[in-house]
């Protein structure tokens, strides 16, 4: 009885330490528009669409989005006619 116990405690804890470190990996791999700001009023480049997405650690970027989708990985750019970045935001 008592080895079933521990069996099933290590068992436990390793799964319990799997969701944590899936969960730490997930939470980091999210959008902060706020790291992009600087970008606002800037005219929108391949490298500049880049540049964005890095500084904000985002996984994607979407530009002039039709979407509602909300994906907390993905970086949001707003641009006038003229692709000037007007608004940056993740979702």
């Amino acid at each position: 009885m008592n080895r079933s116990f521990t069996i099933s405690l290590l068992a436990g804890l390793t799964f319990a330490a799997t969701l944590t470190s899936a969960h730490a990996e997930e939470s980091s791999q999210q959008c902060n528009a706020r790291r992009a700001q600087d970008f606002i009023g800037v005219y929108l480049t391949q490298a500049v669409r880049e540049q964005a997405r890095v500084e904000a650690r985002a996984a994607r970027v979407i530009v002039n989005p039709v979407t509602q989708e909300f994906d907390p990985r993905r970086l949001r750019i707003i641009t006038d006619l003229d692709l000037k970045i007007t608004r940056i935001s993740c979702g």
